[in-house]
């Protein structure tokens, strides 16, 4: 029986990886926000989020007259993101039937969720 719960988790556990593997050959690439909700209310200006995510697992990520670049890790629909000298964070993520790329946060108890396109290269 344990035998059998071990090939179960190994499976489940390869799946998941290789499915984080798949998300994150999608991310790679440049992408400008389109809509910024917080609380469910639209925020101005959502195009002056930008983010930058590369084959070499790094990312730069600028909105407003704030920037980071760092590295990220996907896990299943979780993006972990690590900007040089801060902790990593979590983000849940997914692509819409557009294609464009969906974050979904919780700062600090506040939902947010923006919306990003992939800019044409």
């Amino acid at each position: 029986m344990k035998c059998y719960f071990f090939i179960i988790t190994f499976a489940c556990l390869a799946l998941c990886s290789s499915c984080g593997d798949e998300l994150a050959d999608q991310l790679v690439g440049s992408w400008k926000g389109i809509s910024w909700t917080v609380e469910g209310k639209e925020k101005p200006n959502p195009g002056k989020v930008q983010f930058v995510f590369n084959a070499d697992d790094t990312y730069q990520a600028s909105y407003g007259g704030e920037s980071e670049k760092g590295t990220f890790r996907v896990f299943g629909r979780n993006l972990y993101t690590t900007a040089e000298g801060k902790l990593e964070k979590l983000v849940k993520f997914d692509f819409d039937e557009d294609l464009n790329l969906v974050f979904a946060m919780n700062r600090v108890g506040t939902s947010e969720r923006i919306v990003l396109q992939k800019e044409v290269e």
